[in-house]
């Protein structure tokens, strides 16, 4: 997908999709930052990368800490001498039916899924919008590709603070498109139904299973495969002319049945 060279920011990738990007990008040689929240799953990413002769750094820590976003940039800068894509893939999730809720679980998850991805963007502000300064008329100067879901549109039960926080995800990706255009850096949103990884286990419990899948128009959930040929197009140069979109990768459950 002609990322080579690229220097690639994921967060939240130490598991699940984020671990799939990470190393989908490395095999085609682009150089990426591992970040999570866990130093143990994150180092064996950078492991995992390194044994196929790819190169990778990791950074730990929350994007929901300001701190964090900051250093997962001023990293990149000194092993590898700046940023050219920003993917925000971290998020948790804390369900619980509206009336039940409490705000330590509305916090979290819209701090890591929406405030995360501000930090992140605002961190490789100065560096994308700069390259836009000095390269006008290039095709790109810089990419940002945020993970949002279905749930933005179609909303989720027992998961109100997490439909939220996707559908701000949707919000934040298109004022960026609008902000930076006039710097050719391009901003897109990639939307999931179902993926098969561990943070959605807590919802494909026996009792739902069956319900779940029925909402999908291919009948079936998604495997991280199925969803990182998605984020390496938007990443690469046959995207230049692609920003303010929302890609939906979800087997037509957007759509419903």
């Amino acid at each position: 997908m002609q990322v080579e060279n690229q220097v690639v920011i994921i967060t939240g990738s130490g598991r699940g999709i984020g671990r799939s990007i990470a190393l989908e990008m490395a095999q085609a040689g682009a150089k990426v930052i591992v970040n999570d929240i866990d130093e143990d799953v994150a180092f064996s990413v950078v492991e995992e990368i390194k044994q196929i002769g790819g190169e990778a750094i990791a950074v730990i820590g929350s994007v929901a800490e300001w701190n964090t976003a900051e250093q997962l940039v001023e990293m990149a800068v000194k092993e590898f001498g700046t940023v050219n894509i920003l993917i925000n893939n971290a998020a948790v999730t804390r369900p619980a039916m509206i009336d039940k809720m409490t705000e330590e679980q509305w916090d979290l998850v819209n701090d890591v899924g929406l405030k995360g991805v501000f930090y992140c963007i605002k961190a490789v502000a100065p560096i994308f919008k700069e390259r836009g300064k000095q390269n006008p008329e290039a095709l790109s100067n810089g990419k940002i590709i945020n993970i949002t879901s279905v749930a933005a549109l179609t909303g989720s039960i027992g998961q109100i603070n997490y439909s939220a926080t996707k559908a701000g995800v949707v919000g934040i990706t298109m004022s960026t498109a609008r902000e930076w255009g006039k710097y050719r850096i391009q901003s897109n949103a990639v939307a999931f139904g179902i993926v098969e990884t561990r943070m959605t286990e807590t919802i494909l419990t026996e009792k739902f299973v069956d319900i779940y899948k029925n909402k999908i128009v291919l009948n079936r959930f998604a495997k991280t495969d199925d969803v990182v040929p998605g984020i390496m197009f938007l990443s690469s140069p046959g995207a230049n002319y692609i920003t303010g979109h929302v890609l939906n990768i979800s087997g037509g459950y957007h759509i419903g049945v």
